[in-house]
């Protein structure tokens, strides 16, 4: 095993399902895969692991007996970055884009293969491990309060204090700083960040770019940095320096 590679190093993940028959399936097919298997069969089950277990993935079912799953997944958000794929047999554009709007890293329906979830899960694994910034694309970019350390892989406001991003959201703002007030389409932002392997939704730019707004703009609802563009995509519309 290499640390290049993310997908090939032991993970411990936590299944939560109440359904036995699929949790079991699950779990024998992620051992054979040299994964340390956790199971919770409830929401209370899942955060007794969380407590107990050091959690690297969660696999999270929609419909648990003592909980909505988007809920926990919320809620989750509000302590832990851990990389879910919601598990679901109401696979509807609405249910994806809630997920994905709290935090989830992708959807899979059921019922569905254990190589395409095995896929899905090392491509989750690709987009969270830290990737080799290239020496051009270092430095310190500053624009409003925010400074953004392309190196460190770091967001902080004026008062230096971190502000806590995603890898997806990391990528997106960086994009977006080194492209300031030129409009990027969403297939150029899709290319520029790699997130074309990430979900398989075309919706997915839209949620990082919301997932931002609340982050780093004063009012998310009419926001001042970053702008939609009608017909095009979106914009950082600020002076952007180099900091170092």
């Amino acid at each position: 095993m290499t640390q290049s590679d993310p997908t090939k190093r032991d993970i411990r993940v936590l299944i939560v399902e109440d359904d036995a028959d699929l949790r079991l399936m699950v779990a024998t097919f992620l051992s054979s895969e040299d994964m340390a298997v956790v199971e919770a069969a409830s929401a209370r089950d899942m955060w007794r692991r969380l407590d107990e277990d050091d959690i690297d993935f969660m696999l999270l079912d929609v419909n648990l007996p003592d909980a909505d799953g988007i809920e926990l997944l919320g809620t989750l958000r509000g302590r832990s970055e851990v990389p879910v794929i919601m598990i679901t047999a109401y696979d509807t554009p609405m249910d994806r884009i809630r997920g994905l709007e709290i935090g989830a890293d992708d959807y899979i329906g059921k019922p569905f293969e254990l190589r395409e979830l095995l896929a899905r899960m090392r491509s989750v694994l690709r987009r969270y491990a830290p990737a080799p910034t290239p020496k051009e694309s270092g430095g310190i970019l500053g624009f409003g309060q925010w400074t953004l350390d392309l190196t460190r892989r770091r967001l902080a406001d004026a008062a230096d204090r971190e502000i806590t991003l995603t890898s997806g959201e990391f990528d997106l703002l960086r994009c977006l700083a080194q492209s300031a007030n030129i409009p990027l389409s969403r297939d150029q932002l899709m290319d520029l960040t790699r997130s074309r392997d990430w979900t398989p939704y075309d919706r997915s730019i839209d949620v990082l770019i919301g997932r931002l707004r609340k982050k780093i703009e004063t009012n998310p609802n009419t926001p001042e940095l970053i702008k939609t563009v009608r017909g095009i995509g979106y914009v950082l519309a600020a002076p952007v320096s180099r900091l170092d």
